[in-house]
């Protein structure tokens, strides 16, 4: 079917929308054609689709709605739909025409944008994004002859080269959560070379393929097995096996092959010759290449031919293999202190590194600095242990490698590790640094940034880097009012970088308790005191003009906004008392978070959990002022203003939870993020699953039926919202829908290392909260009868979540009266809200 003037005027439509949302809705209306229109139209052409995923502001919805019209345009019968009941697929009635021909360019280029927003914000939709792709990229194109011409030949080929490819899209990590996100990029991996193996011949994994695959077992967490491995090493150095027990002779040197290691030798066993990348990665896996071993480290390092993903799309003359064999003779040695326990251990590989000449980068400092900071963060915390988490011996105790801790040095002189020289301190070391002329950049300046201890240290690391002039007066808070070209100057900085500065200049508007507690005289403008605090003053004021400048469609500038409102050291308006003060600032406070929201939802950008937990912060200190004012005011209008307050803050704050975890099913076509800011109260109850006939037309069984799945410590810290203002209803109603949504819940748990213990926490909350009516009656003496209305409703909302949770098998069963007193007396001595996080 031929296009004519009037569709060329409604793709012109389409693509003049301000927003990608309203772009996205506008599509939909042209996919979806009124009844009574009276022309036929035709299939929406693709580069409509890569025209909209160009766009940077793609939020949660607008994501899930082009992903849903993709498979329509796409336009098969054979769109997957989710039908009620588990792992039930069905086949939804073709209402669309089909459409023209999609070139195998065309669709690898419109799946390369769609999994660079799905690493953006929603990391699970990468299952649907391959599902797309083995769908369509093989329609009338698989070869069942086992000979093919030269045509046929060439279509494998290309084929191979993009599929490889799409494995390695897979194995870049999301944007927020990369390691909790990594089931679904790894179950996506999976998806495709199944189909790679059902072509006939099946399709070859190349070497970027097989990197891909690494990339992604690399960042796992340790297997009981490897767990097992890794507790056996000694800590000398190299960690040799050591027999622990008698039963441990038995176990050999191949019960340490990991799963990252594996795959590393399948690509070896399949003819790949092993360069640079491969070594760092086995030494990263556990071994080193003089088959010594190493500290089986959780990492993700990306080679330099899938450092950008649009690598050689549409240019097939280029090798993606001969890119793939250029060495970077560094990298190995990067691998080698980071596959360390201690900082003596990655010092020796420091060292040895510049002993033999090899180039120093700034990777290989960023490598060693890490190892300082958080050696000198363990000598620095204080360590609890926590009986009320209830947390297994390996999750208390992390091993070496899964995390970034730094362990202690042994204080065997038998096992201990010596150093030829004495390991520099951080000022030491960034000295020595600029003597080499390394100017920090990039992924070491945003990890200076965002470690910087003191003010000058973060704005010394800012002076040496390698950002222009230009720049740096930009993002200096104490430069004049910044240029015309400020935005642009701004909008070149990535969103990571951007972020570690901004989390940098709200950390240096923190002001410390002692100076708070001075008297008025001490901290005059020209004493030390008050020049600290008009620092601090002006780098948060800073923080906040940037991000209002390049308003970022990234949420981590934004939530460490709302962070720094949560503290109440920051926006200092000095009172007498520390009380006094913060009396001053809460109310404040809370509209300026309010502001920040209106700002958000104006970009149609949702709020994630972090910022839902600092912005929960920030009501309850405006409600600890505004129950104050309740109690002494005299003043009429004032305590309509604060009671006004605390009921719109706690509506307000439920209805952002209900539209955090809303069900996938949920988002229609008609709704938007904008409608829903301005009426929260319609938002859906959380706890009732939507209907069949409420859900969209494409659904798959392998992907979370809610677009964010909390973590277990999130729904604790709502579940003490709830139960602290009261709100047992609708902690009941949280109940029912942990219960409905346990598999997403549970699977989401187990992607941490304390997020099974941390759901039984959660759980414990609600039990002690729903009890909370029956012992302040007991308390009180009252008789306890069938007649008490108040008492009844509270024994048969507590029975029946109870019956809830114990016919849901997989949540362990009702938390015992053991746990209950253990959580009452761990809450108690802490006197945190936020328990465990």
């Amino acid at each position: 079917m031929g296009y004519g003037l009037q569709d060329l005027a409604a793709w012109h439509w389409v693509l003049s929308a301000n927003t990608a949302m309203e772009a996205t809705r506008r599509l939909a209306t042209l996919i979806k054609p009124p009844v009574s229109a009276s022309r036929d139209f035709a299939p929406i052409p693709v580069f409509v689709f890569l025209r909209i995923l160009h766009r940077a502001d793609i939020g949660l919805w607008a994501l899930h709605s082009l992903i849903r019209q993709v498979w329509r345009i796409l336009g098969s019968c054979h769109q997957p739909q989710m039908v009620p009941g588990p792992n039930v697929m069905s086949q939804s009635p073709c209402t669309e025409k089909s459409p023209a021909s999609i070139g195998l360019d065309e669709l690898v280029l419109l799946v390369i944008r769609l999994l660079r927003h799905a690493r953006k914000v929603w990391p699970a939709s990468c299952i649907v994004v391959a599902q797309l792709w083995i769908t369509y990229a093989n329609a009338d194109r698989t070869s069942k002859r086992p000979k093919y011409d030269a045509a046929t030949r060439r279509t494998s080929l290309k084929l191979s080269f993009y599929y490889n490819r799409v494995l390695s899209l897979l194995a870049l990590p999301s944007n927020q959560t990369p390691y909790r996100s990594l089931h679904h990029r790894q179950h996506a991996q999976f998806m495709v070379i199944r189909q790679m193996n059902a072509f006939s011949p099946p399709l070859i994994i190349n070497r970027e393929g097989y990197r891909a695959v690494a990339r992604v077992q690399l960042a796992h967490r340790k297997t009981g097995r490897e767990r097992r491995w890794a507790k056996l090493k000694a800590m000398s150095w190299p960690p040799w096996k050591e027999d622990k027990l008698g039963v441990d002779a038995s176990i050999g040197i191949e019960y340490g092959i990991s799963r990252a290691f594996d795959s590393l030798r399948q690509m070896a066993d399949a003819g790949y010759r092993s360069l640079e990348w491969e070594h760092a990665a086995r030494t990263l896996a556990g071994w080193d290449t003089d088959h010594s071993p190493t500290i089986q480290t959780r990492s993700a390092i990306i080679p330099r031919s899938d450092s950008d993903p649009s690598y050689s799309v549409c240019k097939l003359a280029l090798s993606a293999e001969a890119d793939a064999l250029k060495t970077d003779p560094e990298i190995l040695w990067l691998a080698r202190i980071k596959a360390t326990r201690t900082l003596q251990e990655a010092w020796i590989c420091f060292s040895t590194c510049r002993d033999r000449k090899v180039g120093m980068t700034p990777q290989l400092y960023h490598a060693i600095f890490e190892k300082i900071v958080y050696d000198e963060r363990r000598n620095q915390r204080n360590l609890r242990h926590d009986e009320a988490l209830a947390l297994r011996a390996e999750d208390r105790n992390p091993l070496p490698g899964d995390g970034r801790e730094v362990a202690e040095s042994s204080s065997s002189h038998n096992q201990a590790v010596f150093t030829r020289e004495r390991i520099p301190t951080y000022d030491q070391l960034f000295d020595q640094m600029a003597d080499d002329h390394i100017q920090p950049s990039g992924r070491f300046l945003a990890f200076l940034l965002a470690h910087a201890r003191t003010y000058k240290e973060g704005v010394r690391a800012l002076q040496a880097s390698g950002l222009s002039d230009a720049v740096k007066h930009v993002l200096m808070p104490w430069t004049e009012e910044p240029t015309t070209d400020v935005v642009s100057l701004l909008e070149s900085l990535p969103d990571w970088l951007l972020t570690a500065h901004i989390g940098f200049l709200c950390r240096s508007g923190q002001i410390p308790n002692a100076i708070l507690t001075m008297p008025h005289d001490a901290r005059s403008p020209d004493s030390p005191a008050g020049k600290e605090m008009y620092h601090a003053v002006l780098a948060l004021r800073h923080a906040f003009k940037l991000v209002f400048r390049r308003m970022p469609f990234y949420r981590p500038p934004w939530n460490f906004l709302f962070r720094s409102l949560a503290r109440l050291d920051t926006l200092v308006v000095i009172k007498k008392t520390r009380t006094e003060y913060r009396r001053a600032r809460a109310l404040p406070k809370y509209h300026r978070a309010r502001r920040l929201l209106e700002y958000m939802d104006s970009m149609a950008l949702d709020m994630d959990f972090a910022g839902f937990r600092s912005f929960y912060t920030i009501y309850k200190h405006a409600s600890i002022t505004a129950r104050y004012v309740l109690a002494t005011s005299e003043d009429y209008e004032e305590k309509v203003a604060m009671q006004a307050l605390l009921e719109e803050g706690l509506t307000f704050i439920k209805a952002r939870f209900s539209q955090l975890v809303r069900p996938v099913d949920s988002i229609d076509s008609t709704d938007s993020i904008d409608s829903m800011s301005r009426d929260q109260t319609a938002v859906s109850d959380p706890s009732q699953p939507a209907t069949a006939s409420e859900a969209p037309a494409l659904q798959l069984h392998t992907i979370p039926r809610l677009t964010n799945v909390p973590h277990s410590a999130d729904l604790h810290a709502y579940a003490r919202f709830l139960g602290q203002h009261p709100s047992y209803d609708d902690l009941a109603n949280l109940a029912h829908w942990i219960s409905t949504y346990s598999d997403d819940i549970l699977e989401e748990a187990k992607q941490s290392a304390n997020g099974l213990a941390m759901m039984r926490t959660c759980l414990t909350a609600v039990r002690t909260f729903l009890e909370q009516p029956l012992a302040e009656q007991i308390d009180h003496e009252e008789v306890v009868t069938s007649q008490s209305s108040p008492n009844k409703d509270a024994m048969e909302r507590l029975e029946r979540v109870r019956n809830m949770i114990e016919w849901n098998e997989d949540l362990g069963g009702w938390p015992t009266e053991e746990e209950v007193e253990q959580y009452l007396s761990t809450g108690q001595r802490e006197g945190r809200l936020f328990a465990g996080l």
